[in-house]
């Protein structure tokens, strides 16, 4: 098996596209009991800074350290990773890679490393975290840590501390309730406004971020449905071919490539269940319905939307994409989700609106920066059928929890062997992901629904939410069935959004007021006026 996948490999992708997936996954070390996959995350760890700031000896070091990362642990054994890097600097003066004149001085440089945090930290770490990591990407540390910069956050402190409690508070009733091991569950959380991608709340772990490990933007685990979205808007920016009320088939199937294993989905429930529509195939998020859209729409289109939607990382076309079989870190489906959540907009996420000196000059701003990148109408039935997903699927939950004028939008995701609980969720301004899972990824037990979609709610009825009103593209009609009383008032609960022109014959038109949107328009702040002077920063981490 290993064979064929290494030849489908080479058919599908190049040589440096191959290598390109290693360095991002090679083991380099263990941070308690969480182990360093990538360089990426391996610079952060031990150098404290990201990758593409590294110097040629530190880049050496990681690249000696993948023979054998804990023999190489430069902490534990300095005098070894030493001598290692130096036979890497050497081999890398041999190809060319860097002058022999610089080899000994190179060689004579310390080892660099970031002090080894521990401890618990402040409930507001993560997030400052991920302040710094954009911050550097356009300042040297030196200059952020010696001249007084003044950065000026998107941090909510109150969202924060709810955020930090929610998450503490749930994972302790969790662990009674389903007598898992106390204190061993972790989990994190993104917060952000809807409309600009502004990043309100991070929370790294239970504790804060202990160890310097942020589970909210370094913790790569598999998302399993929370991609689902991406399969059904694929499908439905086929207008003529697909709409809501679309017929799929959830009957077991097998997928098979040459010389490959089969691959045959399955339901959560174990069921099949014959035709359905395809809301419903969503809503109540049919493994089979969705695998076979999937693979009907093309997975290279399933791939494309999630490229448009925010997920920059290298993506393979297996099938089992469609079902999630994906690692990727809270703040990326955080981003993800605001593309949808913003009628197709894609604002990249942000922590820093500008940045000052220590007299409070204006040096830099992070500007809003809002590209209409999926399709709006597709994007608008999506929201329609994850909005069915809170009213009658698998977060139906949260119906009975919250007001039903909030039109909640959402998506729960469990993957195989109830190893990570999922929950993203979004009223009309705030948009919150939720991890849940333990660091040595042994089983919980929980599903999205019945693990991080609590830790959601707890914290949702904490903020001030604003109803869920979606921008309707012009194309946008609404429909019901001709069988509904002519004089019965018309509401989203029986009529469905179609492009114009497909609704399904003996449908009868409908104008719902609930259905009725107005186009979202971007309030100015106060900041956003400074002068347009300033460098222009992005603010990806």
């Amino acid at each position: 098996t290993e064979a064929v996948m290494a030849l489908l490999l080479e058919w599908h992708y190049g040589k440096s596209e191959i290598l390109e997936a290693y360095i991002n996954e090679v083991f380099l070390g263990q941070s308690g009991n969480r182990a360093i996959h990538g360089f990426a995350l391996a610079s952060e760890h031990y150098f404290g800074r990201p990758l593409d700031e590294l110097p040629a000896p530190a880049l050496a070091l990681l690249a000696g350290m993948v023979k054998a990362p804990s023999a190489y642990d430069p902490r534990r054994h300095p005098q070894r990773a030493r001598q290692r890097r130096n036979l890497v600097l050497a081999e890398l003066v041999r190809a060319g890679q860097i002058d022999p004149a610089r080899l000994k001085s190179l060689q004579a440089s310390p080892l660099g490393l970031a002090s080894a945090l521990g401890g618990t930290r402040t409930s507001g770490s993560a997030f400052f975290d991920y302040v710094r990591r954009q911050v550097q990407r356009h300042f040297d540390p030196a200059i952020v840590q010696t001249q007084g910069l003044r950065i000026h956050s998107t941090l909510d402190p109150l969202i924060q501390h709810a955020a930090q409690g929610a998450l503490k508070d749930t994972l302790t009733d969790l662990e009674s309730a389903h007598k898992l091991p106390a204190g061993k569950m972790q989990g994190a959380i993104v917060v952000l406004q809807v409309d600009n991608g502004e990043v309100l709340a991070v929370v790294g772990g239970r504790q804060g971020s202990r160890g310097g490990f942020n589970r909210a933007l370094d913790a790569r685990r598999p998302v399993g449905s929370l991609l689902k979205p991406a399969v059904y808007l694929a499908a439905l920016s086929r207008p003529h071919r697909y709409h809501l009320q679309s017929i799929l088939d959830d009957s077991p199937f097998e997928w098979r490539a040459n010389g490959a294993k089969p691959w045959r989905p399955r339901n959560y429930d174990r069921k099949d269940h014959g035709q359905v529509e395809l809301i419903d195939a969503l809503a109540q998020s049919y493994n089979v319905a969705t695998a076979r859209l999937g693979l009907t729409v093309g997975l290279e289109q399933v791939i494309k939307v999630l490229q448009s939607a925010g997920i920059v990382r290298p993506l393979l076309a297996f099938p089992s994409i469609t079902l999630g079989a994906v690692d990727l870190a809270p703040v990326e489906i955080a981003q993800m989700y605001q593309s949808l959540a913003s009628g197709g907009h894609r604002a990249p996420l942000r922590t820093i609106r500008w940045i000052a000196d220590s007299d409070d000059r204006p040096l830099a701003r992070y500007p809003l920066r809002s590209q209409l990148a999926l399709d709006p109408s597709g994007v608008f039935l999506v929201n329609r059928a994850l909005q069915e997903v809170v009213r009658s699927g698998t977060a139906r939950a949260l119906a009975r929890e919250f007001p039903k004028s909030l039109a909640l939008a959402g998506k729960t995701g469990t993957t195989d062997g109830y190893r990570d609980s999922w929950f993203v969720g979004y009223a009309g301004n705030i948009l919150a992901v939720v991890w849940l899972g333990l660091d040595n990824n042994e089983p919980t037990g929980l599903t999205g629904a019945s693990g991080a979609l609590k830790v959601w709610a707890r914290l949702m009825r904490q903020l001030p939410l604003r109803a869920v009103q979606l921008y309707q593209p012009r194309n946008i009609t609404w429909a019901r069935s001709a069988s509904s009383l002519i004089d019965a008032p018309c509401t989203v609960g029986d009529a469905m959004p179609f492009v114009i022109g497909t609704q399904p014959a003996g449908m009868q038109s409908c104008s719902p007021s609930q259905a009725s949107a107005k186009e979202k328009t971007k309030s100015s702040s106060w900041w956003q006026g400074i002068p347009a002077l300033l460098p222009d920063l992005d603010s990806r981490p």
